[in-house]
Parts: C-alpha cells; structure tokens; sequence
C-alpha cells in the first residue's frame, strides 16, 4: 500500500542489550535505513535497557559493532546525541515516571497492589474455567489496605484500535480483550508497554518499522498514546519474520545462525548479508537478485513485502555471497582474506586468490583450503600403480618453471600419456601434497607451495628419493 506523509520520515531501531546482536535486528534496521535514506528521514538508534537483570554494556557495544560492519549508520543515538537525547532508556525514567504521574491523576491508570501470587492464582481460575485471562481490576475497585508496594496499571478503555500498516492495510483490536496491563513495574522501571510508545511520541517518529512479533503490541501501545494526548505515528510496517530451516521462529537458544556476528566471523561479506537480508521477507517483482545498497534504497517499497515469515537458507546466502566475493579485484579480495588467513604473507594470499574465488562461499573457507601451506599433512598410502602416476608427475615437474601455467602444461602431458584421464592423474597428487580430496587446482596447489617443499611431498609418497 502506499506510504502516508513520508516527507517528514523519522524512523527508529529500539533493540535491548540483553545478548549478542541478532540476525533480526539487522533485518529491522536494513528496513529502517532503506526507508529513512529513500524518503531523505532520520534513523535514530534507541536502546532499550530497563531490563536492570540482564543488560550488559558489552552487549550494547556488540550493536554498534554489528551495525556499523553492515554499515548501518545512524543518525541519532547514544553515542552520536541529537535533539532527543538521551537515547537509552535508562536514562528517561523521569520522563516516563512523569506520564505515568499524569495518567493516574486523570484516572487513567491506577495502583494495583496484587502479589504475585494472587496474580498467578487468578490466572489458573481462568484456565480451570477456560476462559482468556484478564486482570480483575480488583486494585480498581476495591484495593487492598496497609499494603506499600505497586506497580501501575492502565485502564483499558474499550473499543477498537485502529492503525494504517504499511503491509497488512487496515487494521482493527478489539481492546475488550486486554486486561489492564502493567505500565511501572514495583522497582520502578517502565514496561516495553509504555516506555517504547512514550519514546516513540517525544522522539516524534513519524513510521514504526519493526517485526511482526510486535503487531499485538501496537493496540496496547497506541491506548497509551492516546491517553497521553500524543501524536500517533503516521504509519506501522511490521515486517515478517526470519524463520528457522523447520519454520519455527529464529531464536537466541536454539539457532546459531541468529547470531550477527557469526557472520563476521565465517568471513560472509556485509553488503552480501544486506542484499540477503533485503530478499528475505521483500520481492522486488524482477528476476534481480544482486542489488547494490543505492539500487536498494531506490527499489525498495513496503509494497512488494509478504505477508508470510522467510526461511533462512544457508544455500541461497552462500549463493550470494560467492556472487559478491567473484565481484571483487584481486587485491580487495586478498585484503580481506587476510584476517583468515595468519599463517600467510599478504604476497601467498595474493597469488592464491584467482585460485580460490571461485570455490569460496565465504572468506574463512579459505583457511581449509590452504591448510596445507603452513601444515605438513601426513602421506597418504597409494596403491603402486597410482603411485607409478605420481612418479610420472615427478618427473615432469622437476625441470618446468614453477608458476599454475607451467605446471598445469606438464601434467596434461601425464594425462594424455597415461590415459587416466585428469581426475586419476590429479587426485593422488592432490593427496600427497594437501592430504585432502579438496584443494585449489591442482597447478595452484603446487605452485603455492615452494617446489622443493611440493615436490618432497610427492617423492615421498611415490618412495621416489629426494
């Protein structure tokens, strides 16, 4: 559908550091940035962090650093500042302690001092009699005596609540259907419920981009800006989710791959994970599967996202990211092989890498590759007539040049002489030199290595002295 007002585009990210960086704040922020940067707006960086037990500053540390290997950026946020500052939320308790003073002088809201043992006994006399749960409002109406410790909670009006999505159009809640729902806990910090809406409203975002897990806060949220007086943000976009290969959703506990920085460390490049990222959950309605960050931004629209969750697909990742690392010249993919590679001089890397592009589907995959450059493997055991093969490369190879054209000229000859065929002829070299089924080509294999170093190996396998 179409996007209302998007000429004053203020949209924002509000993740908790309370664990490493996941794969869906990534895909939350991508949405956010294509949006801000397509329509000219601000993206702002809010963190989340009245969950006292489990924030870190380490964690907080990990989101920027995700963010900005994507590249990412944001406009506005804790460490950079802006005209709404602060930007955790932490540090805007009095704002919110101040809301929450208006909306239980205007009888909005009120104190419930229920235990939560009372709590949990009422929910389980719902479940025995089958019906929904719903907080009685016995604090309402007839509140304990002598008893100092609350929370607050909000009065639910009733009625419906009504919002534009930017995916799913109109949408409707029925409020009667929500009890009243806590805004402070007792020690004093503000729920999810209340802070996010309140900051939302201060902050003046005009669009709410964010996962679909979100779609059944929004009625509660938007009751409390209403309370409030606030100005609704112009428009929702609850984007599908990332799900895991069996369907369910992608969690911390169970799914590795929602780790961000997990794909930093596999060597998957960020403008191949921002292009992956993009197709996951969007169609941009062409067979174009590639798309720079500017071809992004110009194409993206919340029109083409579906409805339904998106699988994660190692394959299909693995696909991009092979498309992307071919892309690159020869020294911008040897510079960045070397943080996998450590054993080598950036001058092996270099050499290695016509080699090795295209048989990457990341950077660190190169490391198993080239083990055999900083390792001796241990030779294998070659029947005699496949040894007999290995005598005849020897004594082809030790009189070439030593460079992949040279190399590769001599043991055709070998193949042709033996009538083998190049796989017979390759893999037992292949062995002796790497002690793997897997290697570069095999005339790179051998001319990465020194040749008094390859040919060693080969003589030693073939018991041919050196």
């Amino acid at each position: 559908m179409a996007v209302p007002d998007a000429s004053r585009v203020r949209v924002r990210i509000a993740p908790s550091p309370t664990g490493f960086a996941h794969l869906g704040t990534a895909s939350t922020a991508l949405y956010n940035v294509l949006f801000a940067r397509a329509s000219g707006g601000t993206f702002v960086l809010r963190i989340d962090d009245t969950d006292i037990e489990r924030n870190r500053p380490e964690y907080e540390a990990v989101i920027y650093e995700s963010l900005h290997w994507l590249g990412l950026d944001w406009d506005e946020g804790p460490d950079k500042g802006g005209p709404d500052a602060p930007y955790r939320q932490s540090e805007r308790l009095d704002l919110y302690k101040k809301d929450a003073a208006r909306l239980l002088a205007e009888g909005k809201a009120y104190r419930c001092y229920c235990t939560p043992d009372e709590l949990d006994a009422e929910r389980k006399q719902a479940q025995a009699e089958k019906r929904p749960y719903k907080y009685s409002r016995r604090c309402l109406i007839d509140p304990p005596k002598d008893r100092t410790e609350f929370t607050v909670r909000f009065k639910v009006p009733g009625g419906d609540v009504r919002f534009t999505d930017m995916i799913r159009g109109e949408m409707a809640f029925d409020s009667g259907l929500i009890g009243d729902f806590i805004l402070v806990k007792s020690d004093g910090y503000p729920t999810y419920q209340f802070a996010s809406p309140v900051d939302d409203a201060l902050m003046k975002i005009s669009h709410v981009i964010r996962g679909e897990e979100h779609l059944s806060n929004t009625p509660y949220q938007l009751m409390i800006v209403d309370a409030l007086g606030y100005a609704r943000p112009l428009a929702y976009a609850h984007m599908p989710l990332i799900l895991a290969k069996d369907g369910s959703k992608l969690s911390k506990r169970k799914h590795p791959e929602s780790n961000l920085m997990l794909y930093r460390e596999k060597g998957y490049l960020p403008e191949a994970l921002i292009n992956y990222l993009a197709l996951l959950g969007w169609n941009p309605g062409t067979s174009q599967e590639i798309f720079s960050f500017d071809e992004l931004v110009r194409q993206f629209s919340f029109d083409r996202v579906q409805h339904a969750g998106a699988r994660f697909d190692w394959e299909k990742l693995n696909w991009i990211n092979g498309e992307y690392i071919r892309a690159l010249d020869d020294e911008e993919l040897a510079r960045r092989l070397q943080p996998f590679l450590p054993q080598l001089d950036a001058a092996t890397i270099l050499r290695a890498v016509p080699a090795l592009k295209t048989r990457l589907p990341n950077l660190a995959a190169a490391a198993d590759l080239l083990e055999y450059l900083w390792t001796d493997p241990p030779p294998p055991t070659l029947e005699p007539e496949v040894a007999e093969r290995i005598r005849a490369a020897i004594e082809v190879l030790k009189d070439v040049p030593w460079d992949p054209p040279s190399i590769h000229e001599a043991l055709m000859g070998v193949v042709e002489k033996s009538g083998s065929g190049p796989n017979k002829t390759f893999m037992p070299i292949r062995l002796a030199v790497t002690g793997k089924k897997i290697s570069p080509p095999i005339d790179y294999t051998l001319a990465l290595l020194p040749k008094d170093v390859a040919m060693s190996r080969l003589q030693r396998v073939a018991g041919v002295p050196a």
